[in-house]
């Protein structure tokens, strides 16, 4: 637990996801769920962008692909094959807020298995997630897919997943749970900032539970 540290939560930029109209044609934003894909639904969504005369693909910020070149039916059919193959085509998916490592057992640092948590999260918890928010979901404190502060982070240790409120995988976390029930403390939490005021952001929610409040919401009913 040595070297952690704490900070300022860091907004993170939302990735162009969606249809962009250009000036004679229109471009396909795509997103990597928690920035990484299996390499065939890559190559086969690629090759069929090819069949359906996109002129370039390139990459953009927030872990996007940007396909250009495509009639507006070209991208609807795009998009579909997408989604279906699990790809983040809405900007509107909880998955654009949550920042995750490939955890257990991908990486040999990891200490929970950061993917199914935060897909877990993301289907049940859906509501937990606007503009002000990031949930960053690390498998160790080393804290590799967001090394900057976030309004939560879920991370592993020899304790099991803790929880830092408004810092980095590197802070000493308030409260803990098992890794395998990670999500449904985070799903009471969830639950809170649901019951926030009129016009109040997630962030600015938890920011008046405070700290220790929130924790006590995570980890609780263990």
């Amino acid at each position: 637990m040595s070297g952690r540290t704490e900070g300022g939560a860091v907004e993170r930029p939302h990735p162009p996801i969606g249809l962009f109209n250009l000036d004679t044609s229109h471009a396909l934003g795509i997103g990597l769920p928690y920035g990484s894909m299996p390499a065939q639904p890559l190559v086969d969504l690629t090759k069929q962008a090819a069949n359906l005369c996109a002129t370039e693909i390139r990459l953009a910020p927030g872990r996007a692909l940007l396909f250009l070149g495509l009639s507006p039916s070209a991208c609807a059919s795009l998009q579909a094959t997408a989604t279906t193959v699990g790809f983040v085509t809405s900007a509107a998916d909880p998955r654009t807020r949550i920042a995750a490592c490939p955890g257990t057992p991908a990486c040999a640092s990891g200490r929970i298995a950061t993917r199914d948590i935060a897909e877990t999260i993301a289907k049940q918890s859906p509501d937990l997630f606007d503009a002000s928010l990031t949930l960053h979901i690390s498998g160790c404190a080393k804290g590799c897919a967001h090394p900057g502060a976030a309004a939560l982070t879920v991370v592993g240790d020899e304790n099991g997943a803790g929880l830092v409120v408004d810092g980095t995988a590197k802070a000493l976390p308030a409260g803990y749970r098992p890794g395998y029930d990670a999500a449904r403390g985070v799903a009471a939490i969830a639950a809170a900032v649901r019951e926030r005021h009129p016009g109040e952001t997630a962030a600015a929610c938890l920011a008046r539970l405070g700290a220790a409040n929130v924790a006590e919401l995570y980890r609780r009913n263990q």
